[in-house]
């Protein structure tokens, strides 16, 4: 039984869903790797109860939306390479932990975006194990081959189907063929699944939007596979909005560019903001205010981006800038107050540290494992509900932990204490919340000298502008602050003549009527 039937099934039999609770929060995404954020039953693999028990603390955060990295089945720990895109991994869970999930969150006007990666497949999946040597089977198509006997696999974008991969195991990786209309054609309809499970025409039993992981116009820039976003994104996702005008799909520009071509041509959503996180990131201030004026010339009226510091290829925030707790803060600044949508990465808000490490050389994934660490509940990694999942293994991993007992990157260390990375989130968050501006108005640079970047925000309720800091000196500038200012957050001062003076690595908030 297929597992659209299963849950189907399972929605019947259950208690109607609670009605979407009416959400006046400004939007926040909050980036989950799903086997690391919260272990429900002590096997160390973060799963869905695991998340549905955490939406208070998620909720408190700010957080609106939860961003799901790959659930299907898979023989990768990231899950990014399916062996069966129907179903979900037994180690996350069921349909029924799955359905359950949905509507706590709905229930709670919070809404869930799942991650895709569809361009490849394992070599467990059936469309490898019944078209390899086999041309004429029903799936025959459904792989990129180089020959007509289905005998020499088109290699993936590492230029191989063959990968040593964490905890040193074999495994292979193939390339999906979408050009091959059966192919969209079965997208398509495995999508609108996930959006209507029980295909009656009501989405909310499903989920609101989805990640496209390693979207492409020119799949791997090999040649074969082209014009991708006109030709196999668009049509779909034209059905998805027929089915639900509100999902929302969001492209994860593989080029990590200003994703403009994405908009106009495959007619997503929403894109990452990653001219802002390389600024963000280097703590560029000129690169910063340029990358805020693109993009408002990239995303079009209607459409939007998701602003983050970090995410789950990318090394860590914390990791960059050594802890230091006021650029953490002003990290925090960054993700809250620049405008758009913030998506932050599980544990950017207490602090997590991370980056890549080149002890496995010969283990591409295995890499990536120290920006995928246990969230951290509380100090000790292996303390019950910590999803230390990654050693099980300690032979096949054996980096140091990047976060340990004592750095206070916990949330029960900083949960309620005055100052802490959490409250300083909690209080941007609420921030947002209190002003329109904040949470929902567009943004425009107003001045650039030196580190310092003043930026404003507005809306039909008022305006608001952020002064940022991005050296570590003390900075001054004479600023167009009109009258009536208040401020609201952070320790710039005024030095008379109109001149205000920004502390090293901060941010400072004035909001101003109507």
């Amino acid at each position: 039984m297929k597992w659209g039937i299963v849950l189907a099934a399972m929605l019947a039999l259950a208690a109607p869903a609670a009605a979407r609770a009416p959400s006046p929060r400004p939007e926040m995404v909050y980036h989950i790797f799903v086997r690391s954020f919260a272990d429900s039953n002590g096997d160390r693999q973060g799963d869905l109860r695991g998340i549905r028990h955490r939406l208070d603390y998620l909720q408190r955060l700010g957080v609106t939306t939860l961003m799901l990295t790959p659930l299907y089945p898979s023989q990768f720990y990231h899950n990014y390479f399916a062996d069966d895109f129907e179903g979900i991994d037994p180690e996350f869970g069921t349909m029924a932990d799955f359905a359950a999930l949905v509507r706590a969150a709905h229930a709670r006007g919070m809404k869930i975006v799942l991650d895709e990666e569809i361009q490849y497949v394992s070599a467990r999946h059936e469309w490898r194990t019944a078209s390899a040597g086999q041309p004429e089977s029903a799936y025959g198509k459904f792989l990129l081959y180089r020959d007509g006997t289905n005998r020499e696999p088109v290699p993936t974008l590492l230029g191989t189907n063959d990968f040593t991969v964490w905890p040193g195991q074999k495994r292979q990786v193939f390339t999906v063929n979408l050009a091959e209309p059966k192919v969209r054609d079965y997208f398509a309809r495995y999508l609108a699944r996930w959006a209507d499970p029980d295909g009656d025409g009501d989405p909310s039993d499903g989920v609101d939007g989805f990640r496209i992981d390693h979207m492409m116009d020119d799949l791997d820039n090999a040649g074969v596979l082209k014009d991708l976003l006109a030709g196999f994104w668009a049509p779909i996702i034209t059905k998805l909005h027929g089915l639900n005008p509100k999902l929302t799909i969001i492209a994860e520009q593989a080029d990590w560019g200003d994703g403009a071509a994405f908009f106009a041509k495959g007619g997503v959503d929403r894109v990452f903001a990653f001219p802002i996180w390389r600024a963000a990131g280097k703590l560029d201030a000129a690169g910063f205010a340029a990358a805020i004026a693109g993009s408002n010339a990239a995303v079009p009226p209607g459409r939007n981006q998701l602003v983050f510091v970090e995410n789950h290829d990318t090394p860590r925030f914390a990791h960059g800038t050594a802890r230091r707790a006021e650029i953490l803060r002003l990290g925090a600044a960054i993700s809250l107050l620049t405008g758009w949508v913030p998506s932050l990465y599980y544990g950017q808000e207490i602090g997590m540290s991370g980056a890549q490490t080149d002890d496995y050389v010969a283990n591409a994934d295995a890499r990536d494992i120290p920006l995928r660490q246990a969230f951290r509940w509380v100090p000790d990694p292996m303390a019950a509900g910590n999803a230390a999942w990654y050693r099980q293994f300690p032979d096949a991993y054996h980096t140091p932990d990047s976060n340990v007992p004592g750095d206070g990157a916990s949330v029960a260390e900083q949960d309620g204490r005055p100052g802490s990375l959490l409250e300083t989130y909690r209080t941007l968050a609420a921030l947002r919340a209190r002003w329109p501006a904040l949470g929902q108005g567009t943004t425009r640079v107003l001045m650039q000298q030196g580190d310092l970047v003043l930026i404003e925000r507005w809306a039909k309720a008022g305006k608001a502008l952020v002064l940022f800091n991005f050296g570590g000196g003390e900075a001054s500038a004479a600023l167009p602050l009109p009258s009536g200012a208040a401020r609201r957050y952070g320790d710039a001062r005024s030095t008379g003549a109109r001149r205000v003076a920004a502390p090293p690595y901060s941010a400072t908030v004035w909001t101003t009527a109507p």
